[in-house]
């Protein structure tokens, strides 16, 4: 009785450790790697676009991931499970999106429709472009969080 249960762990151990783990690319210019599920935890570590991490489990819109030393939490928007290999003359590349790109974007647009748009409607869009423009230092927002003694209402992790 006791080598069928020593065979049935070294069986089940195997499969559990033999199986391979799902590996996501790092989608976006800058990701926070977080040490809980929600925007507004310490930060752990800065990921870079196309830098590679572990799936080890995940948390409605939020996903545990460990790379390199570092383990923690990842919003789901941050990653892609197509593999993105970045080298000279890829094209992947180019699909590193600069940040006024990635603001027209947001706003449905690209270069190009929002100079019609603003031409054919007289918007201004210039109070847009400057609140854009401006950079939050995430270490200065923890600090401030922290000092404070903000935190989010318990059991809200988004």
């Amino acid at each position: 009785m006791g080598k069928v249960i020593i065979a049935l762990f070294l069986f089940c151990s195997g499969f559990i450790y033999g199986q391979s783990s799902e590996m996501l690319s790092i989608a976006v210019r800058e990701a926070a790697l977080r040490d809980r599920p929600n925007h507004l935890s310490r930060v752990i570590v800065r990921l870079n676009y196309a830098d590679e991490v572990e799936l080890i489990d995940s948390q409605r819109d939020w996903l545990r991931v460990r790379t390199g030393g570092s383990e923690g939490w990842l919003h789901q928007d941050a990653v892609s499970e197509e593999r993105i290999v970045l080298g000279a003359g890829d094209r992947d590349v180019d699909r590193d999106a600069g940040s006024r790109e990635v603001a027209l974007a947001g706003r449905g647009f690209n270069q190009q429709v929002e100079e019609e748009f603003q031409s054919q409607s007289g918007l201004d869009f210039s109070a847009v472009d400057r609140i854009e423009a401006r950079a939050i230092d995430l270490d200065e927002l923890q600090r401030f969080l922290e000092e404070g003694n903000l935190r989010m209402p318990e059991g809200d992790e988004s």
